[in-house]
């Protein structure tokens, strides 16, 4: 088995498919988001255990071409993926910056997310595998049957600290409270402070209804 100081993480820009290789003992233990050294757009970044994840399948990987065929003829070894040059979102089926999703369950009805949003709501596992989604104007599927979204489930699944939960409206957020008519979580922005009387409640600015605050584990 590998240990961390064997392992190597290679990471794909979401904005420019543009490749980079990190040790992943250099990667921090909590997710976070730095600039492509690339193209310069902020991209969100795994945890290690996220990472430690996605290293081991790449090393599987390498060791899997680096074998070549395994019939007993002459023919030569395929080349290493490393080395083809890397292809656009399009070109390799993925999603791009005008890629938008729509999730059909209660509370996601007028909502729509960018590939950051939904990646995002995956981490947190407010979209879950089973859920139907709208890829563009696509017939929904279930979120986990998306080809590039399915690697995030897996992460998901396999991470031990998970990121808490975030505003619907505003994923980078952090949702402090959740609606208690829809139970659509909040950030202290759509949930502002209503007075009525002597009463200062948190409101929820989609549908006027009153919100509890959100105690994250």
């Amino acid at each position: 088995m590998l240990a961390d100081s064997d392992l190597i993480y290679t990471f794909t820009c979401p904005s420019c498919a543009g490749n980079f290789s990190t040790p992943l003992e250099k990667i921090p233990p909590v997710q976070a988001r730095f600039p492509c050294p690339h193209c310069k757009q902020p991209m969100d970044f795994p945890s290690r255990d996220q990472a430690r994840v996605y290293a081991k399948l790449q090393a599987q990987a390498r060791v899997g071409v680096a074998a070549g065929p395994t019939t007993a003829t002459d023919s030569p070894a395929a080349p290493p993926r490393e080395e083809m040059p890397p292809l656009t979102l399009d070109e390799a089926g993925g999603p791009t910056a005008d890629t938008r999703f729509r999730v059909e369950k209660p509370g996601f009805e007028a909502d729509v997310f960018d590939r950051r949003s939904i990646r995002q709501l995956i981490r947190t596992a407010e979209v879950l595998e089973n859920d139907r989604i709208r890829v563009d104007d696509g017939e929904p599927v279930a979120a986990g049957s998306v080809k590039y979204l399915h690697s995030m489930f897996l992460m998901r699944r396999e991470a031990r600290v998970h990121p808490p939960t975030v505003c619907r409206s505003h994923t980078d957020k952090v949702a402090f409270f959740r609606c208690r008519d829809t139970g659509r979580p909040l950030c202290e922005d759509c949930a502002p402070e209503k007075k009525f009387g002597g009463t200062t409640i948190r409101v929820c600015s989609h549908c006027g209804g009153t919100s509890t605050e959100l105690v994250h584990a």
